[in-house]
């Protein structure tokens, strides 16, 4: 009797002693989640004003601009969109959202960025307030009996020392301002960097 009543005790103190450790556990991943800003849902559309601040060192700024705690869900599946702003052009970034890169320009659709630099650019929050220092050159070519053309190419360096061209073409508008809506904006398109080095070189 007295054996057993020694055997229960020392469960219940394994059995508190175990929540204790899975209590302290789970508090430690929630610090840290907090520390570093994983647990942070900041909008990609956040206004100028608030695309610089470091939201974990300015936890009183998240309501102004938007930012909210994201979802246990999300975080559990990192399904938080992400984003970089690049140096040029003006308001491009880079989104990660579900695993994959977005290219997306004022007033134009997203463009999928493919290929290695998927896995080589960061999104930490610490990272956020980082531009992404990349290459843009823009040129307007009209060949003769053909439409203006109008072509870039971007160089993306990446966190690991890697950089990657990637080269667009932008349409011409058809219409005019009655007959389309200024709202629509532009759907600028991948093109081939060989096309685009045969064209500026021929120009």
């Amino acid at each position: 009797m007295y054996n057993n009543l020694i055997f229960d005790d020392m469960n219940k103190k394994y059995w508190l002693s175990s929540c204790i450790l899975a209590i302290s556990l789970l508090a430690g991943c929630a610090g840290s989640s907090a520390q570093n800003g994983e647990d942070l849902d900041v909008p990609t559309d956040l206004p100028p004003i608030c695309r610089d601040i470091d939201f974990v060192a300015n936890p009183d700024m998240r309501e102004v601009c938007g930012v909210r705690k994201a979802s246990r869900h999300n975080i559990a599946y990192k399904n938080i969109p992400q984003q970089r702003y690049l140096i040029k052009p003006s308001e491009t970034s880079i989104v990660k959202t579900n695993g994959k890169l977005e290219l997306r320009f004022q007033n134009s659709l997203p463009i999928n960025l493919e290929g290695p630099i998927t896995n080589e650019l960061e999104f930490s929050q610490e990272k956020r307030l980082e531009r992404v220092k990349n290459t843009y050159d823009y040129f307007e070519i009209t060949p003769k009996g053909s439409e203006r053309l109008r072509i870039f190419k971007m160089g993306i360096p990446t966190d690991r020392g890697n950089k990657y061209d990637f080269c667009f073409r932008i349409p011409e508008k058809k219409g005019n301002d009655r007959t389309r809506s200024r709202a629509m904006g532009v759907n600028i398109e991948l093109m081939s960097c060989a096309e685009f080095d045969r064209i500026v070189s021929n120009r």
